[in-house]
């Protein structure tokens, strides 16, 4: 009897064992709390659904990856209201209607301004979240935002400052904010904010870029996004691969771009910027604007 109770004994211990190692989450499944590198920055997650459509490009800039966006899925809707060219190339998280309003031809833009990449700004319970720390970090969230802007089909020229809130739309569906950070604050303390793809979330959860966001364009022509005037925002340089050098007070120019074909058409550029944080350190930033619209901006709701 004593030999049989030492048996069950030495099993019910192994028994233990075995189902507590079962337990003991994997190392390659636990994100790193602080690490400067995503779990997947676009594309490559099975259970984050805002990655859809996209693929990873092999340029990777301070973790984020440039994104190849399939827009395939739209074209035909898009191309079935007469738009072409630059207008074919946002995604397809971005829906676009042609409307008119007060007599005039808008395109309609509405997003749900979720980035198509994982962020340290997503909830924490969210499949998009994954561990990064930045060097003065947002205390605020990302959540969905119903975004409609109204882009005017036909711009003017009759320009004035920007306001705060959405400006424009950049082609993953993401809000573009002006160069200012909200009232009380400093925009080159908020750079220290940005996540790794240079977004971050605002006091009502809205996700939105002020400066370059790598996982669309980082020191090149690509297309960005449009401001709520109508003209088309581009990278730090021109077609021709050059740093343009007669940017005006709103931050663009005249010339050719890659979906102008051939034709000279006024449009935005990132642009340096410099300033002073509050711990008294000069900041550099290539910001997405000036303040300044070149033309009138069309109406929009969030």
């Amino acid at each position: 009897m004593e030999k049989t109770n030492k048996l069950f004994l030495i099993f019910l211990t192994l028994g233990w064992i075995f189902v507590g190692c079962q337990n003991n989450p994997s190392p390659s499944t636990s994100p790193i709390s602080g690490s400067t590198t995503p779990v997947s920055s676009g594309g490559n997650s099975s259970s984050c659904t805002v990655t859809a459509d996209t693929s990873d490009s092999t340029t990777v800039t301070s973790g984020c990856t440039l994104l190849n966006r399939n827009a395939s899925g739209c074209v035909s809707s898009r191309t079935g209201q007469g738009l072409s060219g630059a207008w074919l190339q946002f995604s397809c998280r971005v829906a676009e209607q042609v409307v008119t309003i007060t007599g005039s031809a808008y395109i309609q833009l509405t997003t749900n301004d979720l980035p198509d990449y994982e962020s340290n700004y997503f909830p924490t319970s969210s499949p998009c979240y994954v561990a990064y720390t930045t060097s003065y970090p947002d205390p605020n969230t990302i959540a969905s935002h119903g975004v409609t802007l109204n882009i005017p089909m036909n711009p003017n020229t009759t320009g004035q400052s920007m306001a705060l809130g959405p400006v424009g739309l950049a082609i993953d569906g993401v809000a573009i904010y002006d160069n200012q950070a909200a009232p009380g604050n400093n925009i080159f303390d908020e750079l220290g904010s940005f996540d790794e793809c240079q977004g971050h979330p605002d006091n009502s959860s809205m996700y939105h870029y002020h400066t370059e966001p790598y996982s669309i364009s980082h020191d090149d022509d690509n297309l960005i996004g449009v401001m709520r005037d109508g003209y088309f925002v581009y990278g730090r340089l021109d077609q021709n691969g050059t740093l343009p050098s007669n940017l005006d007070s709103n931050g663009g120019h005249t010339g050719v771009t890659p979906f102008s074909n051939g034709v000279s058409v006024y449009h935005y550029h990132l642009n340096l910027q410099s300033g002073v944080n509050t711990a008294g350190a000069s900041v550099s930033g290539w910001f997405l604007t000036t303040g300044n619209y070149y033309g009138t901006p069309g109406s929009g709701s969030w």
